[in-house]
């Protein structure tokens, strides 16, 4: 085995400045904001069937994804919880980075979960990957312990496919005969 060290030094190189004239001022929008200003632009309304699908879409689109992220940040929430129980009951020092885990209340975590998927199976999809999500979720039994039942999820679900059956994305060429 190698004694090397290798040292890595904490100060920054400095970089020659840019002048100003070789510099553009950009000023970025949150991906969140820029939806949202799409949303209430106050450009007229899409005059083609294909631009009114797509605001439509844009807004379903925008309300699965914050019901989606509620979905992903409880989960992670449980793994937490999860991993720092773990790292206390090992004696490990990171577990000592964090209160006591049986500390914590366990249900309110699960049961924000549970409320979390509940919402995103009744939050309108605006694609049909998010129908496959919703369908595959309730073959699993996701809702089996929030207040949905089976038959409210499934009315969901159609009410999306209704939905994007009447909304495309692109609108389909007619045959033509010949």
């Amino acid at each position: 085995m190698s004694n090397n060290i290798v040292e890595l030094s904490l100060h920054r190189v400095a970089r020659p400045a840019l002048p100003s004239e070789n510099v553009a001022e950009v000023e970025l929008m949150p991906g969140r904001a820029r939806r949202q200003r799409i949303l209430q632009s106050p450009e007229p309304e899409p005059k083609t069937e294909t631009g009114k699908n797509a605001k439509l879409r844009l807004q379903r689109r925008e309300a699965w994804w914050q019901s989606e992220r509620r979905v992903e940040y409880w989960k992670a929430c449980m793994k937490m919880h999860s991993a720092i129980r773990s790292a206390q009951l090992a004696g490990l020092p990171e577990g000592d980075n964090h209160q006591r885990a049986e500390d914590w209340h366990w249900h309110p975590i699960i049961d924000s979960y549970r409320k979390a998927i509940a919402e995103l199976l009744l939050t309108p999809a605006s694609t049909l990957l998010n129908v496959a999500w919703k369908q595959k979720a309730l073959a699993a039994e996701e809702h089996k312990y929030t207040d949905l039942s089976s038959e409210r999820v499934e009315a969901a679900i159609a009410r999306d496919l209704k939905f994007l059956a009447a909304h495309p994305t692109r609108r389909k060429r007619k045959e033509q005969s010949v």
